[in-house]
């Protein structure tokens, strides 16, 4: 009796560190098979900036995202100032008078370019825009510039790419024609940012040094105090543009209704529409109505190139983010393989059989293949479909295989049936955005207390 109890307790001794060592084996090869994520993800990466490379090929080509600039009136006058010596000099100044009130309204036409495999949103805008200023007296009044003093006076207008124009801008005013014509002048400006904008940050003059990117090509066209209407100047924009339509809120009041035919929209910058649009009868309405004296804080600027941090719009989505989605289902990659091989494990405890690490190997390493075949697939076909043949064919090789050696059709149909629901589970929590961290939080709580559920039936220090 003694000496079976004996070789009971060796054989447990032994079933018990070979289980430690196995374990201790599978936890290894688990951290060297994510030793190649990282490439994965690198090559993601690399495929997310080739797209972005042909996109920015083609709006270079087409035209470029589009802000709508003004109209501003600009005076140019002469101005009294102290220099260095004490002493009083004239120094020419611009003064830029924004309007009370900017009324836009118009339709965006958007539409998809390919190239290569690449799709780019494209568009076609047609606008109206109708502003009205004070009068030239109270002009003068409120910014203290003496009348005297004023060298010229200007009508200046733009958008950011000046590509984008398809046929002469004229401003129209008091019954007459005032052609646009390109200025010398550039403004550099901020990229617009949803940050609030400090107090004084409008006093700051951005240079092309240490500008982002966004760039005014202004129009003008001079302007005769004496016959140029104030009160109502209309100016007719036939442009195009790529993804991103933007306005600056230049007067007091800004008033813009605009309609497209895109669906899939974004709505960018400091402010959003007035009301949540509505896509109906293939149109959207898109209403903003923006009342500030604040942060504009006045409407006479001497530097009228920082008003693009206040700028607003609407961005053309392609909802075919794929690398987004296969980027972040990448990073699964841990919870794919840890689960698998710990279904292998608890199987092989139980069964009492064993499963050579090269098979654990080989079906890690299909794992990670999957993730290469989904970002080659959903470059053509999409992420949903992609994921589907993807996630089938890894499913189907690895049930295949794994039957060789379990020779068992019920632990074959569990793991089949373990990897389904994983893959589901991964894929539902891809196509949430805000509550994904809750939902994956809740399944990976429910994941481990089923581990823990049929852990407790295996026998870890008896033998049959």
């Amino acid at each position: 009796m003694e000496n079976n109890n004996l070789e009971k307790e060796t054989e447990n001794s032994t079933f018990q560190n070979r289980t430690m060592i196995k374990g201790f084996l599978v936890g290894v090869l688990t951290l060297c098979l994510l030793i190649p994520i990282p490439f994965i993800l690198n090559l993601i990466e690399e495929r997310e900036q080739n797209k972005e490379k042909v996109m920015t090929e083609l709006t270079n080509k087409w035209s470029e995202k589009q802000t709508v600039y003004g109209p501003f009136i600009e005076i140019t006058h002469l101005e009294k100032q102290t220099d260095d010596k004490g002493k009083t000099v004239s120094k020419q100044q611009k003064t830029y008078i924004s309007a009370d009130n900017l009324n836009i309204k118009g339709s965006v036409n958007a539409q998809l370019k390919n190239r290569s495999i690449y799709d780019v949103t494209v568009y076609t805008t047609k606008l109206n825009l109708e502003s009205k200023f004070k009068n030239f007296q109270e002009i003068l009044k409120n910014s203290e510039i003496d009348a005297n003093n004023i060298i010229s006076t200007k009508l200046i207008f733009g958008i950011t790419d000046s590509k984008g124009y398809e046929s002469n801008v004229i401003a129209k005013s008091g019954g007459k024609n005032y052609p646009l014509i390109a200025d010398n002048q550039i403004f550099y400006t901020p990229e617009p940012t949803p940050a609030v904008a400090s107090e004084n940050s409008y006093d700051s003059t951005p240079t092309k040094e240490n500008k982002t990117v966004t760039e005014f090509q202004l129009l003008s066209q001079k302007i005769d105090i004496e016959t140029f209407n104030f009160n109502k100047v209309t100016i007719q924009l036939s442009a195009k543009g790529s993804q991103l339509l933007n306005f600056i809120p230049s007067g007091i009041n800004t008033y813009v209704n605009l309609t497209t035919n895109w669906k899939d929209l974004k709505y960018d910058g400091n402010f959003l529409p007035n009301e949540t649009p509505i896509y109906k009868d293939g149109k959207t309405n898109i209403v903003w109505s923006i009342y500030q004296q604040n942060p504009l804080q006045g409407q006479i600027w001497k530097d009228a190139s920082n008003f693009s941090n206040y700028s607003f719009g609407v961005n053309f989505l392609q909802m075919n983010d794929h690398y987004e989605k296969t980027y972040r289902s990448t990073k699964y990659a841990i919870l794919f393989i840890s689960l698998t091989f710990a279904a292998f494990f608890f199987i092989e405890i139980k069964n009492r059989f064993n499963i050579h690490l090269v098979q654990y190997a080989l079906v890690g390493i299909a794992i990670c293949v999957n993730f290469v075949l989904l970002i080659s697939l959903s470059e053509y076909i999409g992420f949903d479909y992609s994921y589907l043949i993807s996630s089938g064919a890894t499913i189907l090789l690895i049930t295949f295989f794994i039957n060789t050696f379990l020779q068992s059709y019920r632990l074959t149909f569990k793991i089949s049936l373990m990897l389904i629901l994983l893959y589901s589970f991964i894929y539902s929590l891809l196509q949430l955005k805000e509550h994904a961290l809750l939902v994956g939080s809740i399944g990976l709580f429910i994941i481990v207390a089923i581990i823990m559920y049929y852990s407790k039936n295996i026998e870890w220090n008896k033998v049959k």
